[in-house]
């Protein structure tokens, strides 16, 4: 199985647990354009929309600003093993994840509070 069939079938799982745990709701995904990240199965979810970014926008990517925060945590280090690196990674997003009000700064751009704020 490839890359695409790999990532579609992960997909495909999320969305199934998204619609099992929120079955009142239509949720809205924003994606990137990375070509693995449109595969069939994101048009055919009669409960969840999916919109694309276009191409080459990182700035409107939320999870741009998040991996940056995160990569800052293993800046200018070396790590004995690879277990290390990941220690200190996990570290990073559980601290920064349980910060709310760090998180809305990062990731919470006007665009998106208003799309929030007219499907709420």
């Amino acid at each position: 199985m490839g890359f695409e069939e790999n990532t579609g079938m992960a997909i495909s799982i999320f969305f199934d647990e998204l619609e099992k745990n929120f079955p009142d709701k239509h949720i809205v995904m924003v994606y990137d354009n990375a070509p693995s990240h449109r595969p069939k199965i994101v048009r055919s979810r009669e409960n969840i929309t999916c919109i694309f970014l276009p191409p080459y926008s990182p700035e409107l990517n939320p999870t741009e600003r998040f991996f940056e925060e995160i990569r800052k945590s293993t800046a200018n280090q070396i790590f004995a093993t690879l277990d290390d690196q990941e220690k200190i990674i996990e570290k990073a997003v559980k601290t920064l994840s349980l910060n709310e009000e760090r998180m809305k700064q990062l990731v919470g751009y006007e665009w998106i509070k208003r799309q929030w704020e007219e499907v709420n």
